[in-house]
């Protein structure tokens, strides 16, 4: 396969059904890719690729985020001004939300194009490359968050071994992830939307707070994360799994309907951790 197909897979919207096989481990029950790509073809892809299409749901991603971490500084009490390091910022949604929450957030992206687009757009600080890349003082984080992240490690352990150390004691770690466990996964079977290609790890409740423990985090929190996107965006996307919606996606931009903001969820899980 040539790197235009890797650049189409690996990227924030990417919407490439899985075809590859998961297995379980053993040991521990982690589900994950197998085999999958080598990691610097994967590395390349999300540096070079420029996904314009997944930037044009922002506003309602920031929304989405708002109401979200809103619940987190109001449960636990973090005071204005704290610092708040965003892993796979993307376009720097969650970014401008804790901005306006009055938190002072850094992200980190590997993707040139999403990491310029954040800081020309929202005047935020964003660090481009892998977190490993960054020199960054130890325990100088109040909350550290993965949205939509997890999944996409390539090394899971060896991010949280590096979150385990810039990490205040009692600091805050804000995760969402899609749990292929969710009665709704269940439900839709191979039809899943979360089953894609750029998706080489796969947790569920139990497994992720077992990895999480490991690392010195004990969950506080966790339940069912809503998300706003607009109308056509979420039925162009369920296009490909069932034609009617793709249908109906081209009907709704026919009749100007298709930016009406859809709160929605489809088995994703949000989890709230304190560093013990």
């Amino acid at each position: 396969m040539d790197a235009s197909h890797f650049e189409h897979v690996y990227r924030s919207s990417s919407e490439q059904q899985l075809f590859e096989q998961v297995v379980r481990c053993d040991s521990c029950g982690l589900v994950y890719l197998n085999p999958r790509p080598k990691d610097e073809i994967i590395l390349a892809s999300y540096r070079d690729v420029q996904d314009t299409s997944f930037i044009k749901q922002n506003e309602e991603r920031i929304k989405t985020f708002k109401v979200a971490f809103s619940k987190v500084i109001g449960d636990f009490k973090l005071p204005s001004g704290s610092r708040v390091l965003d892993i796979g910022c993307a376009g720097g949604a969650f970014l401008k939300a804790a901005k306006d929450l009055g938190m002072s957030p850094v992200g980190i992206e590997p993707s040139k194009y999403l990491t310029e687009f954040s800081k020309s757009t929202y005047r935020v600080e964003v660090l481009n490359g892998l977190l490993e890349e960054q020199s960054l003082p130890e325990q100088s984080f109040d909350v550290i968050t993965l949205w939509d992240v997890i999944e996409h490690l390539l090394n899971p352990e060896q991010t949280f071994k590096i979150v385990s150390r810039l990490i205040k004691p009692n600091g805050i770690l804000v995760i969402n992830y899609p749990n292929f466990k969710s009665r709704l996964a269940r439900l839709m079977g191979d039809k899943w939307p979360f089953w894609l290609s750029v998706h080489v790890t796969y947790f569920e409740p139990r497994t992720l707070e077992a990895f999480l423990n490991k690392f010195g985090f004990q969950i506080q929190d966790q339940r069912r994360h809503w998300q706003i996107l607009q109308l056509g965006y979420l039925l162009e996307r369920a296009g490909a799994y069932f034609k009617v919606f793709g249908y109906l996606s081209k009907v709704t931009y026919t009749l100007g309907l298709s930016r009406i903001p859809l709160f929605y969820y489809m088995g994703q899980h949000r989890v709230v951790a304190k560093k013990i």
